[in-house]
């Protein structure tokens, strides 16, 4: 009977995913880990053959395919196009900084040996912005699009090269940071994100937040990079929306999509990510993405290494 009933409780959950009709926190967060939440599939397989159930196998192994759909597109890396390995780098990195972080100056030397191009920072507080700027990180980074204000927490956008079009976005209730960096004669748009988490009654907002960053990167004709704390992923619905506006996650492109960055400690959401979309005037190819320590915080930051190709 527990298995059954787990099987049942397995079978809606993959219900949900592939209708997109995931409402609530609890249903977000199951999709969020559904890699980890769906590994019970293979204990209702091996409990169908001990009790000898043929229809909670069948059930069971309608399970592990489900799960294996779901593993499927973080797994095999892209084909890189010729020219990628040699064309100018654009190294991206986002560090949730954590709006309680202890030791700012600690997390901001972290990310100075990482040597970033651009830095997006969500939960970026005025304690955070001093110990940043203490670290000398900001002096390798000395453009930027930050509105701190008097709000407790805000996200800073960073660059070692010069910014254009530099401008503030409103998603979700959030001022966001945009801008264009110029990489090898290519302009690249930057998206700084940090949608809402789907909590309570902020779980509508994370939604309509995560659709409207859709838009945005839709309707930009030059080629984009979005980076941040997305608070989604593959599995929900809303994060979909994203790669159907022509985003590609730079993990999966190089056969890293099961990586996780929260919590830090025991990573089991991946919350965090840089995502590409070719443009007019050039194309990215993401290189290289690891996840880093980013001291004090909650999150494990991302770095991606990108070519920025010249093309139509």
């Amino acid at each position: 009977m527990l298995a059954r009933l787990l099987a049942l409780a397995l079978a809606a959950l993959l219900v949900v995913r592939g209708l997109g009709l995931e409402r609530g926190t609890l249903l977000a967060l199951l999709l969020g880990a559904l890699p980890l939440t769906l590994l019970p599939s293979y204990a209702v397989v091996a409990a169908a053959a001990v009790l000898r159930r043929r229809r909670l196998a069948l059930l069971g192994c309608g399970l592990v395919v489900g799960h294996l759909l779901v593993l499927s597109p973080a797994l095999g890396a892209a084909e890189l196009p010729d020219g990628a390995e040699a064309a100018p780098r654009l190294r991206v990195v986002t560090a949730n900084l954590y709006v309680l972080n202890p030791d700012p100056a600690a997390a901001g030397r972290a990310l100075r040996e990482l040597r970033p191009d651009v830095l997006v920072v969500p939960e970026l507080s005025p304690d955070g912005m001093a110990g940043l700027r203490a670290s000398g990180l900001l002096d390798d980074l000395p453009h930027s699009v930050v509105e701190l204000g008097t709000r407790d927490e805000t996200v800073g956008l960073f660059s070692r090269r010069p910014l254009a079009d530099v401008s503030t976005h409103p998603v979700g209730g959030r001022q966001l940071p945009r801008a264009t960096v110029s990489v090898g004669g290519v302009d690249v748009r930057l998206l700084a994100a940090h949608p809402l988490p789907p909590l309570s009654v902020l779980e509508p907002i994370w939604r309509a937040s995560l659709a409207d960053l859709a838009q945005e990167a839709e309707d930009e004709e030059l080629p984009v990079v979005v980076a941040g704390d997305l608070n989604s992923d593959r599995d929900h619905a809303a994060f979909r929306g994203l790669l159907d506006a022509g985003l590609r996650d730079a993990h999966d492109s190089v056969g890293r999509g099961l990586a996780r960055t929260f919590p830090a400690g025991l990573p089991v959401l991946q919350l965090d990510h840089v995502l590409v979309r070719d443009g007019v005037g050039g194309r990215i190819t993401p290189l290289d993405v690891r996840e880093v320590r980013v001291p004090g915080s909650d999150h494990l930051g991302v770095l991606a290494d990108l070519a920025v190709q010249r093309g139509s």
